[in-house]
């Protein structure tokens, strides 16, 4: 069944987001990735990303990405996924880098959805 109006949170995509993220032998918002460019690249977006979320929380500042993500690289990593299928338009506008790892991570553009 489709939300109608999805609000970015979606609990069974975060938990799949964990798992997926422990596959790796440790849940550090890394999950498996097949070179190490992707791993450096996956590693450079999502710091960036993350950082940018922990300031907008600190200073109280409106952002797409649920706060929550700030938690932890795991938690954003499982944050980040639930945006990326439920806000994808918002994701990919304003953090383009992050929406780009998810869809080559997750091989899906749910902007093809709608």
């Amino acid at each position: 069944m489709q939300k109608l109006h999805p609000d970015g949170h979606d609990v069974v995509l975060h938990e799949f987001a964990h798992q997926l993220d422990s596959e790796s032998g440790r849940n550090n918002g890394a999950p498996s990735l097949r070179s190490k460019a992707q791993y450096q690249r996956w590693s450079e977006v999502l710091s960036v990303e993350f950082a940018a979320l922990q300031h907008a929380v600190e200073h109280q500042l409106e952002s797409v990405i649920d706060y929550y993500g700030a938690t932890s690289p795991a938690e954003f990593f499982a944050v980040a996924t639930e945006t990326f299928f439920e806000k994808t338009g918002q994701l990919a506008h304003y953090h383009p880098a992050l929406f780009e790892q998810l869809r080559a991570y997750y091989q899906v553009d749910p902007r093809d959805w709608h």
